[in-house]
């Protein structure tokens, strides 16, 4: 039996399974991880043709590869946290690597990101982009998202999936419903220390990227949607402060027009209905702000652990001498 320690690759695939094949070798020639016995699991998410590689292919510390069947295509982020559920759940390895399947996640960084992880222990370890390879387009609307991030969350983003998971440290993830919706996010949610490992973009194996500027305005939403107690709480500052400075403009208007002599235009009053009706608007949509708050804690959001044997239709399990398939039921443990 194999003392060495055991490691899982999370990637998602939707129908690029070239890309996924060339990813397994490119891992298996990494020297940096010939300590570990590795598993790369591939969340198929919702893929029209499902071609995993032969076990010929499984070289070096790859072991096997599991693949994860879904019933329908489910998105980037959660593909990615029912793979961490299963990992979690059923593999049970000493460390995690989330990260995507088109190369552009560059295998030997994970080398870099095991260092750090072993002078920091218990941190979550994610790559940060040293420089962007986008157009000024995408670019320029990449970093609205980051302000826009920032103001409204009170925190930077400045990462993707790429990351390492400590094995005691995934369930603080899978168990926070915002990894649901944005994995990144969740990660700087969770409360666990991050440290950063500088890399650069990757070239695709293939392809091109499909991210254009509606997939990264829904991303930017669901990201943000992950700290919506905390936007709630700004915005409602922001309308108090809306509203403070409305009440001042009507009492400077009134007590220019009432005791002073200086000049005030005759369309005044039109101008303090106005100010007035935007502060009855502003207030009237905080309390509903809070209100829809405070109703959304009282119900309790559906966790990947608990909706994997629903959306999984099947797993395959490949090593170097069988294929074998088992049911989702059977391994999620959901």
């Amino acid at each position: 039996m194999s003392t060495n320690k055991t490691m899982a690759i999370v990637t998602p695939v939707l129908n690029d399974w070239a890309s996924f094949a060339m990813l397994v070798k490119d891992i298996a020639q990494q020297d940096s991880l010939a300590a570990y016995d590795i598993t790369v699991v591939a969340v198929d998410d919702g893929s029209t043709v499902i071609e995993p590689p032969p076990p010929s292919s499984l070289t070096g510390p790859v072991k096997r590869v599991v693949v994860i069947e879904l019933n329908a295509n489910q998105g980037h982020q959660r593909a990615i946290a029912l793979g961490l559920a299963h990992v979690h759940q059923t593999l049970k390895p000493d460390v995690v690597i989330a990260m995507d399947s088109d190369g552009e996640d560059v295998p030997s960084d994970i080398g870099s990101m095991m260092d750090l992880s072993a002078e920091k222990p218990g941190t979550l370890i994610v790559a940060q982009r040293a420089k962007r390879s986008e157009n000024i387009i995408f670019k320029t609307f990449y970093g609205v998202y980051k302000l826009a991030f920032r103001l409204l969350t009170g925190k930077l983003i400045s990462f993707g999936n790429f990351s390492l998971i400590p094995a005691d440290r995934v369930p603080n993830l899978i168990f926070n419903s915002g990894i649901w919706n944005n994995f990144a996010a969740t990660m700087l949610k969770s409360r666990v220390p991050i440290d950063f490992v500088p890399t650069h973009r990757g070239t695709r194996y293939q392809g091109e990227s499909k991210m254009n500027f509606t997939s990264l305005m829904i991303h930017g939403f669901s990201a943000i949607s992950v700290f919506t107690d905390v936007v709630i709480g700004r915005i409602i500052l922001g309308l108090v402060g809306t509203s403070v400075l409305a009440a001042l403009l009507v009492c400077l208007v009134v007590f220019m027009k009432f005791f002073t002599t200086a000049f005030v235009p005759g369309y005044a009053t039109n101008v303090i209905l106005f100010v007035l009706t935007v502060l009855a608007l502003t207030l009237f949509t905080g309390f509903l702000l809070v209100l829809s708050l405070l109703a959304g804690r009282d119900k309790q959001s559906a966790l990947p652990t608990d909706l994997f044997g629903k959306l999984v239709r099947q797993i395959r399990q490949i090593d170097a001498e069988t294929l074998v398939e088992v049911s989702a039921k059977s391994s999620a443990g959901a």
